[in-house]
C-alpha cells in the first residue's frame, strides 16, 4: 500500500495590490500542485485574494481571526501565560483549524508573525529578504520599530522550522550567519516569474498613456528603497544632452509617491514621468514588451522578481550593481552604478544606439531565467517533503 499525501497548509499572505508578494505566492502555489507527494490546502488571511485564487482552481480557507483571537495569540506568546496553555493544552484558533483538516505541515508562503502561534506543527518558513539589516537606514525597516519586529520574527521562528526557504546563494549564506542557522536546513529557491507573462490581446501602451517618446518601464511600489529617483536624475541627465525618454512607473503608494513627483517636478522631468498606478494584470506583458527596457535601480535583494519577468517576455534589463542582484541577472543584464545617474544615462543610449546588443540581452535573459528555475521550489520541496514523511511516521500515520 502506497504511503499516504501530507496535507500541506499554505498560508497565503497579503493583497493582489502588494506587488511582487502576492505574484510569488501564486505562482508558487501553482507549482506545488504538479508535487505529487503532497495535498496542499489554501489558508487565507484576508478575503480580498479569494476571487484570485478561485480564479486558479484554488479552493481556499478564510482564517477568519477575531480580535479576541488574535489577543488570546498574543497573550500565549507571553512568558507568564505559556507554562497555563501548555498545562490545561490550550490552544488558538489557528492551531484548532489546522488540526480540524488534519494537517501535516504548514507552508508560510510569506514571511507570517503567525508562525510564532504554533505549538504543535511542524512548518516551513520563507525569508525573502533580510534587507533590514543590508540597508538598516531606510525607513520602511527601520521606523516605528520595523527593524526589532523584524529580528525578534527571525529570531525566534528560523531555528524551530523544519526548512527555511531563501530566494539566493546569498540570502542563504546570510540566513545562517545572522541567525545562526543548521545550514542543512536552508535551501535556496530562485523565485518564479508571475502569471502575468503571458501575451494577452494587443494593447498599445504608448497610445493608451499617451507617450511620444520612447519609455522605460519600472514596476515597483513607492518605497524609499526602490529608488525612483535615480531614473530621474538619469533622464534628466538624457534630456540635457537632447534625448528624451520617458519613464512609466506602475504600483501602489506606500507613502513616498509624492516625494517622487515633486523631485520630478524640481528636476524639471515632470514632463517625462509617467504614473500610472496599479495596472490590471492584462497590461503587464505589454508594459515590458514595448518598453526599451525594464529599469530596477533597486536598493533592495539580493534578488527581485521583475528582472525574471522581462526574460520571460524578452525586455532588456538594466539592474542595480549591488552583490546579489548581479549575480541573479549574470551577463544577462546591464548594470548601473547607484551612486552614478550617469551610469544609468549610459546604459539607456547603448540600447537605443546598439540593436545588436539589445538582441543580445533578450536572448541571454531566455538562458539565466531557464538557470534560474532549476533550482525553483519544484526542485527543492519534493526533498523536503520526503524527508519529513520518514521522520512522521514515528508519530502520525
Amino acid at each position: 500500500m502506497g504511503r499516504r499525501k501530507l496535507n500541506i497548509a499554505c498560508i497565503f499572505g497579503g493583497e493582489l495590490h502588494s506587488g511582487g508578494g502576492f505574484q510569488t505566492q501564486l505562482s508558487t502555489l501553482l507549482e506545488l500542485e504538479k508535487i505529487e507527494d503532497c495535498s496542499v490546502l489554501v489558508f487565507i488571511l484576508t478575503k480580498d485574494s479569494e476571487g484570485i485564487l478561485k480564479a486558479y482552481g484554488f479552493k481556499p480557507i478564510y482564517l477568519n481571526l477575531t480580535w479576541l483571537d488574535k489577543a488570546f495569540m498574543f497573550m500565549a506568546r507571553q512568558n507568564c501565560f505559556f507554562r497555563f496553555a501548555h498545562k490545561y493544552h490550550l490552544k488558538n484558533k489557528f492551531e484548532k483549524i489546522l488540526q480540524q483538516y488534519n494537517i501535516d505541515l504548514i507552508y508560510f508562503l510569506s514571511p507570517s508573525s503567525l508562525a510564532l502561534d504554533l505549538v504543535c506543527h511542524n512548518y516551513i518558513f520563507t525569508v525573502w529578504d533580510l534587507c533590514h539589516r543590508d540597508f538598516c537606514e531606510f525607513p520602511e525597516v527601520n521606523f516605528y520599530r520595523e527593524f526589532e519586529n523584524r529580528e525578534m520574527l527571525y529570531t525566534k521562528v528560523l531555528k524551530k522550522a523544519i526548512a527555511v526557504l531563501t530566494d539566493s546563494d546569498l540570502g542563504r549564506e546570510n540566513a545562517i550567519r545572522r541567525y545562526n542557522l543548521d545550514e542543512n536546513r536552508v535551501y535556496v529557491a530562485h523565485y518564479l516569474p508571475s502569471v502575468n507573462v503571458k501575451e494577452t490581446d494587443y494593447i498599445d501602451i504608448r497610445a493608451k498613456y499617451n507617450l511620444n517618446i520612447p519609455y522605460i518601464y519600472y514596476p515597483a511600489q513607492f518605497w524609499a528603497h526602490k529608488n525612483h529617483v535615480y531614473i530621474i536624475d538619469g533622464i534628466s541627465i538624457l534630456r540635457k544632452e537632447g534625448i528624451n525618454i520617458a519613464a512609466v512607473f506602475s504600483g501602489s503608494d506606500k507613502g513616498n509617491l509624492d516625494y517622487v513627483l515633486k523631485y520630478a517636478e524640481e528636476k524639471g522631468a515632470s514632463s517625462l514621468v509617467k504614473y500610472i498606478g496599479f495596472v490590471p494584470n492584462e497590461e503587464i506583458y505589454h508594459l515590458y514588451k514595448q518598453s526599451l527596457a525594464l529599469v530596477m535601480p533597486s536598493y533592495f535583494g539580493p534578488t527581485n522578481i521583475p528582472p525574471l519577468e522581462a526574460f520571460a517576455i524578452g525586455t532588456p534589463v538594466i539592474y542595480s550593481d549591488l552583490a546579489g542582484l548581479r549575480d541573479q541577472v549574470g551577463d544577462a543584464a546591464l548594470l548601473c552604478d547607484l551612486k552614478e545617474p550617469e551610469s544609468l544615462a549610459d546604459q539607456i543610449k547603448m540600447l537605443l544606439n546598439n540593436k545588436e546588443k539589445r538582441e543580445e540581452l533578450i536572448n541571454k535573459g531566455y538562458v539565466r531565467l531557464k538557470e534560474l528555475q532549476s533550482r525553483s521550489i519544484n526542485n527543492v520541496l519534493p526533498k523536503i517533503i520526503e524527508d519529513y514523511i520518514v521522520k512522521l511516521k514515528c508519530w502520525k500515520r
